[in-house]
């Protein structure tokens, strides 16, 4: 029994019946075809493994590619893991929801827009909660934790593999991982549940679909690692030098997202990075030419039950007795460039209730923001320096005021509010501090590092 296990018949047959599982299973919003070229792909390269395995060079490239891309995608994402700690906390939050599904698909013989018959009067069903929300809530509640965890595992196993240190553990690690965020990309693409994986945090954005096939390419390419494993061989025969690396490699591994967890990403790649004009950025541009919008109504034949695409000079309005009008679609003919650069940043005054947003960006000089995207959550101990702080802004007559979200604040200076996702992209610190000169951020600060008054003053406000 064991021996047939073992044989390459056994292999034939469980690796077919697998991919034949998953090609029925797999929902319709992925592409037959595609799905069977990929199965195909991994099919062949399981069971002519050893054709493969005789060309070292295939798993060397492999090599490269998975260790080279898994160490950039833990760098960019362990360079800002409070930023990933929020997309895990958003899958989290979806999947305590339950795994529903509203698949968008597109065919080739009717519209993808919205039928409009019982469709739009029926109102959308409340989300059912899954029986393991308290587990999904346990994740969300440490995805901060979990952040980090990820990206010091993805950096130390790409180090691992360049290296050709313990590869059998590592490809299993590395199968293991990307089935999971294979996963999590497929259910978000094909499920229109998160717009954004956040593989590469703030630096590269893809969407849902890419993310996928970036996974699967990767898929691919660890199934060539696990079939030319033998050809990966360690790098140095010096084995000071092998392991110094290779120790040196993970402490820094870990180390370098709770240095950035605890002050700022070294490398920002957000919206409000110092050297933005965020004046500018919430402002409309001028001349401001809209998008070009076609508007395709889609009509039903009451005879013949056919559906026919018309524009708004053409459309069948009158003819009530052979047409019934099915859904609308607009088509994007071009884009306009009226959307401000910063969309979601609208600041309201607490006291009022006024946009406050250009007066503040805007103002002339330099002015501190010091931001709260959770005062339930804020560092309470560094308050006092604030509040020290901000005495001295009113003794040198420099603006002082406080952008929050959700609760109210007994602060002594002034509170806006604004969007808490604006707030949590703006600094990555609950509190941070933001230094803005005419509208550009000049500087900002986590509140592990927040600076002596004294030195900012010497530093950006010499006469």
């Amino acid at each position: 029994m064991m021996k047939f296990l073992k044989s390459r018949l056994f292999r034939a047959i469980a690796s077919i019946g697998l991919a034949a599982l998953i090609y029925f299973l797999c929902p319709p919003c992925f592409n037959s075809m595609y799905l069977l070229a990929v199965l195909a792909v991994l099919l062949i390269l399981i069971n002519f493994n050893t054709f493969f395995a005789k060309i070292p060079m295939l798993t060397h490239v492999a090599r490269l590619l998975v260790g080279g891309l898994f160490i950039f995608s833990g760098f960019i994402k362990a360079n800002d893991p409070v930023g990933f700690s929020y997309k895990l906390e958003e899958y989290f939050e979806v999947f305590g929801q339950g795994f529903s599904c509203e698949m968008k698909i597109e065919k080739n013989d009717g519209p993808d827009c919205e039928v409009n018959e019982q469709k739009a009067a029926a109102a959308p069903a409340a989300p059912q909660e899954s029986f393991m929300k308290p587990f999904w809530d346990f994740f969300a509640h440490n995805s901060l934790f979990l952040s980090i965890v990820i990206c010091g595992v993805e950096i130390m196993l790409g180090i691992f593999l360049l290296m050709g240190f313990q590869v059998r553990i590592s490809l299993w690690l590395f199968l293991a991982m990307i089935v999971f965020f294979s996963f999590l990309t497929f259910y978000s693409a094909c499920c229109n549940k998160v717009t954004s994986c956040g593989c590469f945090g703030d630096a590269i954005k893809l969407t849902p679909w890419e993310s996928f096939w970036k996974d699967l390419i990767l898929l691919m390419l660890i199934t060539v690692l696990f079939v030319g494993s033998d050809n990966i061989k360690p790098l140095f025969g010096n084995k000071i030098l092998f392991f110094g690396i290779i120790g040196i490699g993970t402490i820094a591994s870990f180390w370098f997202p709770v240095h950035t967890k605890n002050h700022l990403p070294m490398i920002d790649f957000r919206p409000y990075k110092i050297g933005t004009n965020i004046c500018k950025g919430v402002q409309v541009p001028e001349p401001c030419v809209p998008d070009q919008v076609e508007t395709i109504l889609y009509y039903k034949n009451l005879k013949t039950d056919s559906i026919k695409a018309f524009t708004m000079k053409n459309y069948p309005w009158q003819d009530t007795l052979n047409w019934a009008w099915y859904c609308t679609k607009n088509k994007l003919i071009k884009e306009g460039n009226c959307k401000r650069a910063i969309p979601d940043f609208t600041i309201t005054s607490s006291a009022t209730g006024n946009d406050t947003t250009n007066s503040l960006m805007c103002m002339q000089g330099p002015q501190f923001m010091l931001v709260m995207h959770d005062i339930d959550k804020a560092e309470r101990d560094v308050m006092g320096s604030v509040n020290d702080f901000y005495a001295l802004c009113q003794k040198n007559n420099i603006p002082f005021y406080a952008a929050k979200f959700r609760t109210e604040t007994k602060a002594i200076y002034p509170v806006y509010s604004t969007d808490g996702t604006a707030l949590k992209t703006a600094i990555r610190s609950n509190p941070g501090l933001i230094l803005i000169i005419n509208g550009e951020v000049k500087d900002m600060w986590h509140y592990n590092d927040l600076p002596a008054f004294d030195d900012v003053k010497k530093t950006y406000f010499k006469k």
